[in-house]
C-alpha cells in the first residue's frame, strides 16, 4: 500500500522532504544481513538511521499516509539515537520520546515494552489518546500470542476503547472480534459475550458491505458463545462462505478446520478436506489439508487414517517439526485404541 500511495499522497510527498528513502529487500542479496543488523523481524519495517548508521527511530507496519508522514516528521525533528532517547526519557520523559521508544520496542517485537511506552504517551498527550489506544491494542493482540498480557489486561483496554464516546460501529465490531479471539484462546469465551451482544446491536441495520461482513463473522461467534448452538453457527458459517468456495483448497481447508475447532459436522468436514487434498495446486496447500484431515479422522476415532494422512503430509515436508509432533500424537492414539 505504501508503494502505491507514495506517488499519490500529498502528506507522504511533504514528509519525504525530511528523509531519504532507501528500499531494501530483506530476503535477497545483502538484505538478510541488513535485517539482522537493524533488528527487522516483520514487513514493512521503516528504520531511520543517522550518517553513522545508528538507529534514531523505527516503526513496523504502514498505518496510512497521515500516520506515516507524522512518523517521518517526528523522526526528522529528533535525530538522537535510540540509546540517547532512552537516557533522556529516564531523566525527563515526554510523550514524543515515549512514542518513539514504543515504536522501536514494537519493531523489536517487545510488545510489553511498547505497551508501557504507549500508555505513558497516552497519559501525557490525552489529545491523541485514541491513536495511542489503537497502538496499545495492536501490540497487546500480538503480544498475547506469546503470553505477554493476561486476558484481564487486554479486556481493560478493550472495554475502555469499546465504550469511548468516539467509538464507531466499525470500532465496536473490531474490538468485539479481538476480545472474542483473546477470550476463546484463554478458554474463557463467555467473557466476550457482552461485547458481541453490543456490537451486533450497534451494527443492526447497517448496509455497509464491509461492516456486514464483519457482522456476519461475529454472528457466528455469538451462536457459539451466547446461544450455545453449534448447529446454528454451522448454518451461519456456511452462509458466510463466498461463492465457489467448494472449489478452493484454502477455503475448503478453512471450513473443515473451523468444524474441527468447534466440534461440529466432522464427517462432512472430512469429505471437504479430502476434496481439498485432491484439487490442491501446491504441495504446501496439500500438506496443510492433510493435517486437517488427520485431525478430523482422529476425532472420529479413525486413528489409522489419521496416521496415514499425517504421514503423507510428512512426505511433502519431512522436516516440519509440527507434523512430526502430530505423527507421534496420532500413533499414540492408534496404539491406545489397539490396546483397548
Amino acid at each position: 500500500m505504501f508503494a502505491r500511495e507514495v506517488d499519490e499522497s500529498a502528506a507522504i510527498a511533504e514528509a519525504l522532504n525530511h528523509v531519504v528513502m532507501v528500499q531494501v529487500d530483506c530476503e535477497k542479496g545483502e538484505g538478510p544481513e541488513i535485517a539482522k543488523k537493524y533488528g527487522v523481524s516483520g514487513y514493512p519495517t521503516f528504520v531511520v538511521v543517522n550518517a553513522d548508521g545508528e538507529i534514531t527511530d523505527s516503526t513496523i507496519g504502514y498505518g496510512g499516509d497521515e500516520a506515516w508522514a507524522a512518523f517521518a516528521k517526528a523522526s526528522a525533528e529528533d535525530r538522537r539515537t535510540i540509546e540517547a532517547k532512552t537516557a533522556a526519557y529516564e531523566t525527563e520523559p515526554t510523550a514524543a520520546l515515549a512514542r518513539s521508544l514504543a515504536n522501536r520496542a514494537s519493531t523489536a517485537y517487545d510488545f510489553k515494552g511498547a505497551v508501557g511506552y504507549f500508555q505513558t504517551a497516552r497519559e501525557m498527550d490525552p489529545a491523541n489518546a485514541a491513536e495511542y489506544s489503537e497502538s496499545i491494542l495492536t501490540n497487546m493482540y500480538y503480544g498475547s500470542r506469546g503470553g505477554a498480557f493476561s486476558l484481564d489486561e487486554v479486556e481493560a483496554e478493550v472495554k475502555a476503547a469499546f465504550h469511548a464516546a468516539e467509538a464507531s460501529i466499525e470500532d465496536k465490531l473490531q474490538l468485539a472480534s479481538m476480545m472474542t479471539g483473546m477470550a476463546t484462546g484463554a478458554d474463557q469465551a463467555d467473557r466476550a459475550a457482552p461485547y458481541l451482544t453490543e456490537a451486533l446491536a450497534a451494527s443492526a441495520g447497517t448496509e455497509d458491505a464491509g461492516l456486514l461482513k464483519q457482522r456476519a463473522g461475529l454472528a457466528i461467534e455469538a451462536a457459539l458463545i451466547i446461544d450455545k448452538d453449534p448447529q446454528k453457527a454451522l448454518e451461519l458459517k456456511r452462509a458466510s462462505m463466498p461463492e465457489g468456495w467448494q472449489e478452493s483448497t484454502g477455503r475448503l481447508n478453512a471450513f473443515a478446520w473451523w468444524c474441527f475447532e468447534n466440534e461440529v459436522n466432522f464427517e462432512e468436514a472430512l469429505s471437504l478436506a479430502l476434496k481439498g487434498i485432491e484439487i490442491a495446486d501446491s504441495d504446501g496447500d496439500r500438506a496443510n489439508v492433510l493435517d486437517t484431515a488427520a485431525e478430523l479422522c482422529n476425532a472420529l476415532g479413525n486413528c489409522d487414517e489419521a496416521v496415514e494422512h499425517i504421514r503423507r503430509a510428512m512426505e511433502i515436508q519431512p522436516e516440519n517439526e509440527y507434523f512430526k509432533g502430530q505423527l507421534a500424537r496420532f500413533e499414540k492414539a492408534l496404539e491406545e485404541k489397539k490396546s483397548g
